[in-house]
């Protein structure tokens, strides 16, 4: 595991291992997208690509994203 990822998935998602969180991807995605800071995405997007954030907005479990980080992040994807 990359050591810059497991850094981030701690701060997105303080309550389970780091291996855990980062175990399902779109789970840990979607904790990023509602959690992360700006000087994370950079980071972010050398391992996951546009199709991968997209996917895990589709597929977000409830709860986790308020509905403005939905709109910012779908702005941001294109959609």
């Amino acid at each position: 595991m990359q050591e810059e990822l497991r850094r981030i998935a701690l701060r997105v998602n303080w309550f389970e291992p780091p291996e855990q969180v980062m175990a399902d991807r779109d789970r840990f995605l979607v904790y990023f997208m509602q959690y992360c800071l700006d000087t994370d995405v950079p980071v972010m997007r050398k391992y996951f690509s546009d199709q991968q954030f997209k996917q895990a907005l589709r597929n977000r479990p409830p709860g986790i994203m308020d509905e403005r980080s939905v709109a910012y992040w779908d702005l941001i994807l294109g959609g």
